[in-house]
């Protein structure tokens, strides 16, 4: 296809157009998936988790358009893709971090903490995306040349700071769950711990994937992937509330932790009013 030489990173590898292709099949279906799943799980749908999960899972849709677009649609303005590309990205990366943040209001009784959390996302979100943004859209003007070069360090270095600010705040919620389950030293819950672990763990290892993608330098590839490892992400965060229902049911083994059963009779009318 000649989209495959629209930016950076693409090539002349025929096979790249069904990579990208497949991943932005893989992201549509996960996007739908979420957007039931959050639908049907939550009875209360006024928290600021729910939202957050909502928004985030939403703005995978047009992050990956806008990318479809950009490669495969030359005939449509490139503005149109970087402005569905900024706006889905933006959702999706600071709405996924807020999403870690909220869920830190069920475990964490620390204000305090938990309004700098919210600041540094605020304010990462600014120094990060703002100046990214403008390089993209200099990336898709009558003159690429002058910023392709700022854009490329610059997306580098966003990647990296929201990695390690989801870290972040991933690495306090084990650190307080490890806290909460210390009191509670039964057997049950040393296996609900260790599956938190496992699960924040394949996180970091796709967080990791993205960034050796980012500096090994497919563009393409890399920008495709992201929305995946976003969606597997927020996959995996029912995964984390299913095991945060364990832990505020003290564990009971009567909890379903799949993703259907465990969800529709867990008690977050006490959680949503918090969030």
């Amino acid at each position: 296809m000649s989209s495959a030489t629209v930016l950076p990173g693409v090539g002349d590898d025929p096979v790249v157009p069904f990579v990208l292709s497949a991943f932005a099949a893989l992201v549509y279906y996960n996007a739908l998936e979420l957007l039931v799943l959050c639908i049907s799980t939550f009875k209360r749908r006024g928290s600021l988790y729910f939202w957050c999960l909502l928004v985030a899972s939403s703005s995978l849709v047009p992050n990956t358009t806008g990318y479809v677009l950009l490669f495969f649609r030359l005939d449509i303005s490139r503005y149109v893709a970087a402005t569905l590309i900024s706006v889905g990205w933006c959702c999706t990366v600071t709405g996924h971090s807020l999403v870690l943040w909220s869920r830190l209001h069920f475990i964490l009784q620390n204000p305090r903490l938990l309004n700098g959390l919210l600041v540094l996302i605020c304010v990462d979100a600014v120094l990060l995306h703002v100046p990214t943004i403008a390089l993209l859209f200099g990336t898709v003007s009558p003159n690429p040349d002058r910023y392709a070069n700022a854009y490329n360090i610059m997306e580098r270095i966003q990647l990296v700071g929201f990695c390690i600010q989801e870290s972040i705040l991933s690495g306090i919620y084990v650190w307080e769950t490890i806290k909460m389950l210390r009191l509670r030293p039964e057997r049950r819950h040393h296996r609900i711990l260790a599956q938190l672990l496992v699960i924040n763990i394949i996180i970091l290892i796709i967080d990791v994937v993205v960034v050796i993608i980012e500096y090994a330098d497919f563009y393409a590839v890399q920008v495709m992937f992201k929305p995946v490892a976003y969606s597997i992400k927020l996959k995996l965060e029912y995964a984390v509330l299913g095991r945060l229902v364990q832990i505020a049911r003290g564990g009971s083994s009567s909890v379903d932790p799949g993703f259907s059963t465990g969800f529709s009779t867990m008690p977050l009318s006490t959680c949503d009013s918090r969030s």
